[in-house]
């Protein structure tokens, strides 16, 4: 059986407290959770924190999963949700650090790679001074690569308000960048 394919069985499985089916969704979830959670609060801790804290409420909820929609789409709800949470929480939202992970050294050319990392560092940081809804967006849109409607799932704003948001989160972190390139 194809990993996608036990998806069905595992959630039901959970649904009965069977730990080990969790568990083994917690290990192949994980990764896109904590990816999503530090991409929105930017800090490794803070991100380790939401992403137990999404997979506890997902335990507690799983009675609430419509198996209609995708169990990704549905996770992806309660991890933002959680991290929105967390942005509104704190006060300030912590500056990115150098701690960020390293693009796949598919460019054989080292100069393009160095320049490829840098812009992802800017556009990180960058993205880390947007609002939360903004950055939320702009994170599900054009960093997680997700369809307007499974961001609009998520999210339960219209498709209007997701491209107004994404609009603006792109011309704010444009403006930045051209900051950067009227300086040089």
């Amino acid at each position: 059986m194809r990993k996608k394919d036990d998806i069905p069985e595992l959630i039901e499985r959970s649904r009965r407290e069977d730990r080990a089916a969790f568990a083994t969704l917690v290990t192949r979830f994980q990764p896109l959770v904590f990816r999503l959670a530090f991409r929105l609060l930017c800090d490794e801790d803070e991100a380790k924190d939401a992403t137990q804290e999404t997979f506890v409420k997902v335990w507690m909820s799983l009675e609430e999963y419509n198996p209609d929609y995708r169990f990704a789409t549905w996770l992806y709800r309660i991890a933002s949700n959680t991290c929105y949470d967390r942005l509104r929480s704190l006060s300030r939202s912590p500056e990115t650090g150098d701690a960020l992970p390293d693009l796949p050294a598919e460019e054989a050319d080292a100069e393009t790679r160095l320049a490829n990392k840098q812009l992802k560092e800017l556009i990180l940081r960058y993205t880390s001074e947007l609002p939360p809804r903004q950055r939320l967006i702009f994170t599900l849109r054009d960093v997680e690569e997700l369809e307007v409607s499974e961001v609009r799932e998520i999210t339960g704003l219209s498709p209007g308000k997701i491209k107004s948001l994404l609009y603006l989160a792109r011309k704010r972190i444009r403006e930045r960048m051209n900051q950067i390139d009227s300086s040089l």
